[in-house]
């Protein structure tokens, strides 16, 4: 069988060279198909001697066997002729049994010789050598595509398997012979064939100019980038100014030009805003009862607050947070200019400015105005400005009670500064009321001294009794006018005669005082708390000592410092200051029913009748 040259389209000089090199083995494989048929017909013409041979001893065979089955029969010649006869005819047959038995197995030996022949020949034909291969390269094109084959015979092989694909990746299609043909392991299965897609190239994004810090979340803006074709990582979205780099790694079906699929970085960029700034006041006014006070900053951002005073021998300023503090140094002016700088996301803003005015208090009490002295108060600062036993006029006007007072001129003094503040309230100056050219006195009534039932005497209750004691009491509800507050005063109490002025700025003191009184005696428990503006001072914190109180109320009570310094107890009547009077105090005698606690005339502790008209000498804080 003779082989000419072959030419197949888009294979390879080494495939070329494999093709001939299986062209050559099956040249050789055809030569040797045409010596086993040569060898064939050369064994079939040696079993057709031997056949004939035996064909010719078969038939000596009988005629000998004939020959002696006669003489046997007809009882001719010799017993000895007759057997030898016989033998000679047995081994006449067993020769021609040989010879045909040869020729048999010659025979079978040619006919399967034949065969093989015939099947090589066959073989050669019908075997399929060359496996397809893929011609060419395919790339992403988001459509459906087919490979082209090399080697592909469609008149012996069925295409089969995947033989169209979209994305990229690997593909196995399948070649299966057709019928009367093979491979060269003469198999007739289905081989794989793999086929494949390439990444299409893409380009890397590029960042856009940068974004301006909104407050907000910011996402990074890229020219070329495509969702469709990659995906975006790394830092893509942020708040606050800086740079930032955002990845871009190419999706299944693409590539970078460099061949490369891995996350390429792109850095993007926020830029700062502009900055602002602004204060929640522009003018400020000090005292010594503020001798501080703070302007709240409001600016965009975390840029840094200073401030600077125009004149620090009048204020100085310091920072905390977003809080500017000014302090008062001395009277008159100065101008704060509150800066802030750049910051984190914001530029710097324009400087904004306040005018501080510094006023201070006289270090004369009386010289001061309720409202200055207020403002001291608050501070907890009055004890650098005054000292106990200082004095501030008032004038009392109105009916009190059923007396009248009409423009009356008294000093209200100070008898101690936070007085027993953890008990009665911080920042607080209590006062009492009076004095008249130096002289304590105490308000009193037409009927001082004598025991008068009813309302609108300057007695503790219009009956005799100190039952609920100074909490229930007719003098601290409705004579000193404790059910309401200053600024709304009960009708003809004490309180609504005092000045408008100084009943504004009084402020509330919690008092503790025996409030069960009648006859109870030394009960801890009967010693509770009363919200009050005017009041009795009690039997301790005039005299420092128990006197004739529940000997319990000193556990919630202090001693004033006037007092306690030593100045005198004795007070005069307001009407006549040659005349010493007893004034009332808030205690209720422990071991009666009836009496309240006093300050005699001679400025010792007693008692007397709840229904006595006594002197009044209230306290009241500021």
């Amino acid at each position: 069988m003779a082989f000419g040259t072959v030419n197949v389209p888009g294979v390879t000089a080494k495939e070329l060279r494999d093709v001939s090199d299986i062209a050559n083995a099956a040249k050789v494989a055809a030569e040797g198909v045409q010596d086993i048929a040569n060898s064939a017909q050369s064994t079939a013409n040696a079993a057709l001697e031997r056949a004939n041979a035996a064909d010719t001893n078969a038939n000596a065979a009988k005629s000998t066997a004939d020959e002696a089955l006669e003489k046997a029969t007809t009882n001719e010649g010799t017993i000895g002729e007759i057997r030898q006869a016989a033998a000679d005819a047995l081994d006449a047959a067993n020769a021609a049994k040989r010879d045909a038995g040869t020729a048999k197995t010659a025979a079978e030996n040619a006919q399967k010789a034949a065969e093989d022949a015939a099947k090589a020949i066959t073989d050669l034909n019908s075997t399929i050598n060359i496996v397809p291969t893929q011609n060419g390269a395919l790339y992403y094109t988001g459509a459906v595509q087919s490979p082209s084959w090399n080697g592909l015979d469609t008149s012996k092989l069925t295409l089969g398997g995947t033989t169209s694909g979209t994305n990229v990746g690997t593909y196995e299609a399948t070649v299966t012979p057709k019928e009367g043909f093979k491979w060269p392991d003469g198999t007739t299965t289905a081989k794989t064939i793999q086929w494949t897609i390439q990444r299409a190239v893409i380009s890397v994004p590029t960042a856009k100019a940068a974004q301006t810090y909104t407050g907000g979340e910011l996402t990074g803006q890229f020219t070329g980038y495509d969702t469709s074709k990659m995906t975006i990582g790394g830092t893509s979205k942020a708040t606050n100014v800086g740079t930032y780099s955002a990845s871009f790694t190419p999706g299944a079906n693409f590539q970078w030009p460099d061949g490369t699929t891995t996350a390429k970085t792109v850095s993007w960029s926020i830029a700062k805003a502009a900055g602002s700034l602004s204060l929640n006041k522009t003018s400020l006014s000090l005292n010594a009862g503020a001798m501080s006070g703070t302007i709240g900053v409001t600016r965009a951002g975390d840029g840094t607050i200073s401030a600077t005073s125009s004149n620090t021998s009048v204020a100085t300023v310091s920072v905390s947070g977003s809080n500017v503090t000014v302090t008062a140094k001395g009277k008159g002016s100065a101008t704060i200019t509150v800066k802030v700088a750049a910051g984190t996301n914001h530029l710097a803003p324009a400087d904004k400015t306040c005018s501080v005015t510094v006023t201070l208090p006289t270090n004369t009490l009386n010289d001061n105005s309720w409202s200055t002295i207020k403002q001291v108060s608050d501070a907890g600062t009055g004890a650098s400005y005054w000292a106990v036993g200082d004095t501030k006029t008032i004038t009392i006007n109105g009916t009190v009670g059923s007396f009248g007072i009409s423009n009356l001129s008294v000093q209200a003094f100070i008898l101690g500064f936070n007085h027993n503040s953890g008990k009665e309230g911080a920042n607080r100056i209590h006062f009492q009321i009076g004095k008249i050219s130096g002289k304590m006195v105490a308000l009193c009534d037409n009927n001082y001294g004598s025991g008068v039932s009813g309302d609108g005497y300057f007695h503790m209750n219009s009956s005799n009794t100190n039952v609920g004691g100074w909490k229930d009491s007719y003098m601290r509800k409705t004579l000193l006018g404790n059910s309401k507050t200053p600024t709304s005063p009960v009708a003809n109490s004490l309180m609504a005669a005092l000045p408008s002025d100084l009943r504004s700025c009084m402020k509330s003191v919690t008092k503790y005082t025996d409030n069960v009184g009648n006859n109870t005696g030394h009960v801890a428990g009967n010693v509770t708390a009363t919200t009050d503006y005017l009041f009795l001072l009690s039997n301790y914190e005039v005299q420092g000592n128990d006197g004739y109180a529940n000997n319990t109320e000193k556990n919630s009570q202090a001693q004033y410092a006037y007092y306690k310094a030593g100045n005198s107890k004795i007070a005069y009547r307001h009407t006549s200051t040659a005349s010493a009077v007893w004034w009332w105090l808030r205690s209720p005698y422990y071991a009666s029913n009836r009496y309240f606690c006093i300050v005699y005339t001679d400025g010792s502790y007693g008692d007397s009748n709840a229904y006595a008209s006594g002197g009044l000498l209230p306290g009241f804080a500021v």
